[in-house]
């Protein structure tokens, strides 16, 4: 029997590492083809939030005037240019009403502060009313609309009743009596006192001082007796 032959596979061992790793490859692509890997890019924008809403008085009244300031931060990368607050009123029949809006004074920067004071207005509607503060029109615009907005809560109670008004000229008698019973009756009692010393001095003639000189007689105006012859 002759030997058998074979002849040995051109390029070995070097040419099956070749070809394995030209497999990989050919899958990695077709992967990063499926999935493509978007990169993420930083966007530079200012960030606006209002916090820290205060009011005054607390609690209002119905009719009193409401004064609300609030703290608005720039928590975004650039400047903020220019922004507006506004403040909104949801009161409790449920109208909402629209009070004002305030201009931010300066621009703000990156990390920066500044408190506003939002449009005086009147306590309308006895009950819960619930304040929105909110910050628009921020230029340049914000990456993130998200937190532009804070809400605070309002009590109005009802009005409080007019003081009484003032006595008019005289003593009144309700203002004797709240200084006690005992005052009110030594008050009637002076004042009678008083009244008697006056009736018995109109009942007096006036009265000669000892002092005063007697008035001067006068002049005898009778004819002169008459003489014997």
């Amino acid at each position: 029997m002759g030997r058998a032959w074979s002849a040995p596979l051109r390029g070995g061992r070097r040419g099956g590492l070749v070809l394995l790793f030209a497999s990989l490859a050919v899958a990695a692509f077709l992967v990063a083809s499926a999935n493509p890997v978007r990169p993420v890019l930083a966007q530079l924008a200012p960030d606006l939030r209002p916090a820290n809403p205060s009011l005054n008085p607390v609690p209002p009244y119905e009719g009193d005037v409401v004064e609300v300031t609030v703290t608005v931060v720039n928590v975004g990368d650039i400047a903020a240019v220019s922004a507006t607050v506004e403040l909104i009123d949801s009161r409790p029949n449920g109208d909402v009403v629209r009070i004002g809006v305030t201009p931010l004074s300066d621009s703000l920067a990156p990390g920066a502060s500044a408190l506003v004071q939002m449009p005086q207005f009147l306590a309308v509607g006895i009950g819960e009313h619930n304040l929105t503060i909110r910050v628009e029109n921020a230029m340049p615009a914000e990456a993130s609309a998200g937190n532009d907005a804070v809400s605070m809560w309002m009590q109005v109670l009802p009005a409080r009743t007019p003081p009484p008004s003032p006595p008019s000229d005289g003593v009144r008698i309700e203002a004797l009596a709240t200084l006690g019973f005992g005052a009110f009756v030594g008050f009637l009692f002076v004042i009678g006192v008083i009244a008697v010393v006056v009736a018995l001095l109109s009942r007096r003639g006036p009265e000669r001082s000892e002092m005063e000189p007697p008035p001067p007689e006068p002049p005898d105006r009778s004819p002169p007796p008459l003489r014997p012859p």
